[in-house]
Order: structure tokens, then C-alpha cells, then sequence
């Protein structure tokens, strides 16, 4: 009669511990569904943040941002966009925040980013194999240079159309640009490490190949034309740190000085000098 008693209690018990973590999760999802909205605009920057074949958001940036929104308290709403018009809507307020790179000209005194440093991303001068690399800023010069539109390459895509010595040609995408390349209509595509390599540019005996030029920072960027966003931020930064703590993110943030080419001519970000 007692081993009964107690096969009774573990099973009840075991079936309440069942169905207070469903009704945990029930409550999350309510609290989730009156959560404020958080609008986060993304663009096709793979593998960090593009649309799949479905159609939805996708990415390792878009998975963090989503964890992290959450924790925060917002249910976050994405938006896919052009980068260009992902500037505007920051600029006018029309999205809230963009997991995007820092140090962009036309976004200065438009954001406020966030503390937290996700990623680092890689700008290379990708290249067929018989054109030779890129060993200093110098060798970019008198060449002819793809580059894609609405990319400010930090304000680096301003600095080479003001210095009037580079053929510049401009597309639309990642793999616009790579066909270029192949094409020969530029000798170097200005493009970032691993949106190019995410599309096999490299694979195959045709593969390209590509050269550093320098890192940059990516971050929570929220626009400040919305009052509530300094709030934002903050939730943002703090629910970055508690997770951190739990090692419960898929990117665990890459907070160190960034580099740049010898001979590169603009300070590199977070006031670290290119190194000659």
C-alpha cells in the first residue's frame, strides 16, 4: 500500500511539473503577443541575415536579434529592404532598429548603436586568379572597381569617387558583382568576405579569390527619431549580457580593436589607426 501511495505522488507530481511548464509556456507566448513591437528592418547580407526560399527572415544575426529582442521584452516584426531604403526608414523612423554595420556617413547622428558588437565582417577585393593580389591600399589605385550600389563600404566607396583615379562600376547584388568579375568588366570586386563565399564564388577551379582591405563592426543600430528608443537600446544591450552569461547565444559578440590594409587612408572603426 505505501510503494502505491508513492508510485501515486511521482506520478502526479511528474504530471504537474508537465503542465506548469506548459502553462509557462502558454504565459510566455501571451506576454510575448502584448509585447511593444520592435520594426527591424534586414537586407541580403547572407549568412547573416537574408530571406529564404520561404520567404521569412533567416540568418545567425536575425536568430540573435530575435533571441535578444525577446528577452528584452518586444516581439520583434522584421522587414525585408534594400540597403538603401533601410537608411531612409532609419533616417524617418519608419523601422525601429537594423542588426547592421557601424560607421555609415549618412547614418551619423541618424542612430544610436547599440554597445553590444555581434560580428565582425571581412571587406575583400575579391579576384580571378590571374590578376594579382592586393598587398597595400596603394595597388587599388588605377584599377577599375566594382562595387555594389548602396554599399558605403563605411564611407570608403565616397573616398574612391572623390580620389577620380579608379574606373568605378556599380550592381545590384552579391552575385552581380561575381558575375562581373568573371566577365572582366573590373579587375576587383569591393565586396564583404562572407556574403561572396556564401554564394560558392569560391568553389570550383574557377573560384575567386580575394584579398583583405579591412574589418568592420556590426551592431544594434536604433533610430533616433523614435523617443522610445534610447529605452530600446538599453533593453537591447542588458538582454545581450543576461544571455551572454547563459551561453545561450548562437554569437557571443567579438568585442576587439578592428584592422585595415597597410597604407589604408581613413581612421578604421572604433579609433584604432590602420597599421602602415
Amino acid at each position: 500500500m505505501k510503494i502505491d501511495w508513492i508510485r501515486s505522488f511521482v506520478r502526479y507530481h511528474a504530471l504537474f511539473q508537465v503542465l506548469a511548464a506548459v502553462l509557462a509556456g502558454l504565459l510566455s507566448v501571451m506576454a510575448r503577443a502584448d509585447a511593444p513591437v520592435a520594426r527591424i528592418g534586414y537586407v541580403a547580407f547572407p549568412p547573416y541575415e537574408y530571406r529564404d526560399s520561404q520567404g521569412q527572415p533567416a540568418g545567425s544575426v536575425i536568430d540573435l536579434t530575435r533571441k535578444v529582442a525577446i528577452e528584452a521584452g518586444y516581439r520583434p516584426v522584421f522587414v525585408y529592404l534594400p540597403i538603401s531604403r533601410v537608411y531612409l526608414y532609419l533616417r524617418q523612423g519608419h523601422i525601429d532598429l537594423w542588426p547592421g554595420l557601424t560607421h555609415i556617413p549618412s547614418l551619423e547622428g541618424k542612430v544610436r548603436p547599440s554597445a553590444t558588437r555581434p560580428i565582425h565582417v571581412e571587406l575583400s577585393a575579391w579576384h580571378l586568379k590571374d590578376t594579382p593580389p592586393i598587398r597595400q591600399f596603394s595597388d587599388l589605385r588605377h584599377q577599375r572597381l566594382i562595387l555594389i550600389s548602396g554599399y558605403t563600404y563605411g564611407g570608403l566607396a565616397q573616398y574612391l569617387a572623390d580620389q577620380g583615379d579608379n574606373d568605378l562600376t556599380y550592381t545590384s547584388t552579391h552575385q552581380a558583382g561575381v558575375d562581373m568579375l568573371h566577365r572582366r568588366r573590373g579587375e576587383y570586386l569591393l565586396d564583404y568576405r562572407d556574403p561572396v563565399a556564401s554564394i560558392g564564388a569560391t568553389d570550383g577551379p574557377e573560384g575567386l579569390e580575394h584579398c583583405f582591405i579591412r574589418e568592420r563592426e556590426a551592431a544594434w543600430l536604433f533610430s533616433v527619431e523614435d523617443a522610445k528608443s534610447e529605452r530600446m537600446r538599453q533593453a537591447f544591450d542588458a538582454a545581450f549580457q543576461r544571455l551572454k552569461a547563459t551561453g545561450s547565444l548562437p554569437l557571443a559578440g567579438d568585442q576587439r580593436p578592428v584592422s585595415a590594409l597597410p597604407g589604408f587612408p581613413m581612421p578604421a572603426e572604433g579609433g584604432v589607426s590602420a597599421p602602415e
